[in-house]
């Protein structure tokens, strides 16, 4: 009897310790996964990503360091392709240098070589267009984050951006920055096994491909900063609908007015940038996209048809995204005045200048003059031109398929 006993309690015993390790173990799990979700939701990884390639207030400190090594990386590879496009074809010997490589075969027929340098020409003409609109992308976005702080307090700073940022934006940047991670993962590990590199020759891939992750970081940045316009213009429609009662219609122009210098005042700080980002990038997106694509049929490695796949999907989503976002200011500072037009004198509280609609006739009259939204110079960016870089990108694609 005593022996059953003891049995039965080693059997219960057993079955709570396995019962409490299930429960310590979905536990564990269950904790793993909120902390997932938390980061995935959190601008922990583009600010970590905009400080590693120094955008983040490099004026601070030393962090300007951080971006000299993309920054160098970016002349390297604009030297280098120079050197290959326009003076490798100059030397008529057969050579295998450190920059010019192979440039002839003895097993190739006059015609065929001839073809083969010219696509090799053509090839390192694009790489040159490629790697020089990144130099200035690149350093052109670090200028402009050095100078945000002497703006005026109207400008939307870097910490204000990321932190009134929500969690769908902070979802679909993190989901971003993992795809085009995985595929820079998937490109150096091949780049390993396809030429049998030493661990040092993945460090230099790597870091290879910090001009296109840096260029990337610019354009998620930028991201935050055109939420966080777009949150100051609810703002001020709020405050106006809110906050104004027993006041004048001068008041409520003021109101706006504040808007205005705030959008002015980023967008000045980001228009070196924005500018001659866009230009290059549309230059890429039509010659290089367009013209790389006419290599795929006469690539035989996977691997370069691989890498110029993502060079040219880098070279459009850099173009078109912040174009997007850039007019998303704009139709968001648009979308306001046409809610406001569309109220009555119900929709105002008692005292409101709105209430009269000559009063909101003549606000909406001024607010059309003042070309609120993403200024590029004296003009706002706005849905148009977020079309015109679709179809600029559209063209690239196209050019060669048709």
């Amino acid at each position: 009897m005593e022996e059953d006993e003891e049995l039965f309690d080693e059997s219960l015993s057993e079955r709570i310790n396995h019962s409490s390790s299930q429960r310590s173990f979905s536990t564990t799990v269950f904790n793993i996964l909120c902390g997932f979700k938390n980061v995935l939701c959190s601008g922990m990884f583009v600010k970590g990503s905009a400080f590693v390639v120094g955008f983040w207030y490099p004026s601070k400190g030393l962090r300007a360091i951080m971006a000299v090594i993309p920054l160098l990386v970016d002349i390297y590879y604009v030297f280098v392709s120079l050197f290959k496009a326009f003076i490798c074809r100059q030397l008529q010997t057969p050579l295998n240098t450190w920059l010019c490589g192979n440039t002839s075969s003895t097993n190739s027929s006059p015609a065929s070589l001839a073809d083969n340098l010219d696509r090799i020409e053509l090839l390192e003409l694009l790489s040159l267009v490629l790697s020089s609109a990144v130099l200035m992308s690149n350093a052109t976005f670090f200028w402009c984050m050095w100078k945000l702080q002497q703006r005026t307090v109207y400008c939307v700073t870097l910490e204000k951006a990321f932190s009134t940022a929500g969690r769908s934006i902070w979802v679909t940047l993190n989901v971003s920055m993992l795809i085009f991670g995985l595929f820079i993962v998937v490109e150096v590990f091949w780049f390993h096994f396809n030429f049998k590199e030493s661990s040092y020759g993945i460090f230099l891939h790597f870091l290879s491909d910090s001009p296109e992750w840096a260029l990337l970081t610019s354009s998620w940045t930028f991201v935050v900063i055109t939420n966080a316009m777009k949150d100051c213009v609810m703002q001020c429609q709020a405050e106006i609908r809110q906050n104004s009662i027993d006041c004048s219609l001068d008041d409520v122009i003021r109101i706006h007015k504040r808007l205005c210098k705030q959008m002015s005042s980023t967008s000045e700080s980001l228009k070196v940038w924005f500018v001659t980002h866009w230009f290059t990038l549309a230059v890429v997106a039509v010659i290089y996209v367009s013209s790389t694509l006419s290599f795929f049929e006469q690539v035989k490695d996977w691997y370069h048809l691989y890498q110029y796949f993502l060079l040219s999907l880098i070279a459009i989503y850099v173009f078109v995204y912040p174009s997007y976002c850039a007019a998303s200011v704009t139709t968001q500072c648009n979308r306001m005045l046409r809610e406001l037009n569309m109220t009555t004198d119900e929709d105002w509280p008692t005292g409101h200048p709105f209430c009269n609609r000559s009063q909101l006739a003549l606000f909406l009259q001024y607010a059309q003059y003042t070309n609120c939204g993403f200024q590029v110079g004296e003009i706002a960016f706005g849905a148009n031109f977020a079309w015109f870089s679709t179809l600029i990108a559209m063209c690239g694609l196209g050019v060669k398929v048709l």
